[in-house]
């Protein structure tokens, strides 16, 4: 009987199978059925005025694109795919808000030619509060998260490559942004604009940017717990920061204004603080300004 798996599944075996080095497989192609190019339309009617709203979006492997800029609703968007059962599935019943792409099922008899599908979310957000949870497979994602309202942020990753940015101040306190991924490339960029009080993140081994540009509206805990992975540290001068380091580190590079050395470093600085805790293994560090 031929077993039945996801697309996150099928990226993973791709993934695994792109390791083996110097390792010659021969298996059979099953080719996933791809159809026309189709393009849906995505709407979440905007909730009561001063309503929080909890929203998430669950997506498989394939492009996500998150930005704000939604005017007649909470969310406005498309979806493009061409692969019947990769259409999102809006649900507002149980008083939550849920975009999902159901799990797709394939029966797998070889390794599966995933070359011709495509599968791209292209959602806009309104500026009215949210709580905000994002969960993904092996994917690419773009986000642009400034001038939203955002009370809480938890995102969760497979194998991925996002650049999340707040270009713009978080239009409200955000109590915690976390952020949990496997090995994984992610740029997160104007932190300093998310207006969290406490920021999470947990990482396999990959490549990790934290920018701390925009404005620090209050005092901000960060812990950052990273394997076997390189780090970059960019905090603007003039933002009071205590940064301390846990691990056997293979490399640790301070540029800047930076001061200290081994376990400790800090910034000058007036306004609020913040205070950064970073576990890495054997990694690399580099901190700027």
């Amino acid at each position: 009987m031929k077993a039945k798996t996801s697309l996150i599944t099928i990226a993973i075996l791709l993934g695994i199978t792109s390791l083996a080095c110097g390792i010659t497989l021969t298996m059979p192609e099953d080719a996933i059925d791809v159809g026309e190019l189709r393009t849906e339309d995505v709407f979440v009617s905007a909730p009561a005025q001063g309503e929080t709203t909890s929203v998430l979006v669950e997506f498989g492997a394939g492009e996500l694109i998150l930005q704000p800029g939604a005017a007649d609703g909470l969310i406005v968007g498309t979806a493009t795919y061409n692969v019947d059962g990769l259409e999102p599935v809006v649900d507002t019943s149980s008083g939550q808000v849920s975009i999902k792409q159901e799990p797709y099922e394939f029966k797998l008899g070889g390794l599966p030619n995933v070359k011709d599908v495509e599968n791209k979310w292209e959602l806009s957000i309104s500026n009215a509060p949210v709580e905000l949870e994002i969960r993904a497979g092996a994917f690419d994602g773009q986000f642009e998260l400034g001038s939203l309202a955002i009370e809480n942020l938890e995102v969760f990753t497979g194998a991925s490559s996002v650049e999340m940015s707040f270009s713009t101040p978080n239009l409200t306190n955000m109590s915690q942004f976390h952020y949990t991924t496997g090995a994984s490339k992610v740029d997160l960029i104007g932190l300093s604009n998310a207006n969290f009080s406490l920021m999470k993140f947990e990482g396999g081994a990959g490549e990790y940017t934290f920018d701390f540009s925009g404005t620090l509206q209050r005092d901000a805990t960060v812990e950052i717990d990273a394997a076997l992975s390189n780090l970059k540290v960019i905090i603007p001068e003039g933002i009071p920061t205590t940064l301390k380091i846990e691990g056997s580190l293979s490399n640790v590079n301070a540029r800047g204004q930076w001061a200290g050395g081994a376990s400790t470093y800090s910034l000058a600085g007036n306004g609020p603080t913040l205070t950064i805790e970073i576990k890495l293994g054997a990694g690399n560090l580099e901190l700027s300004n």
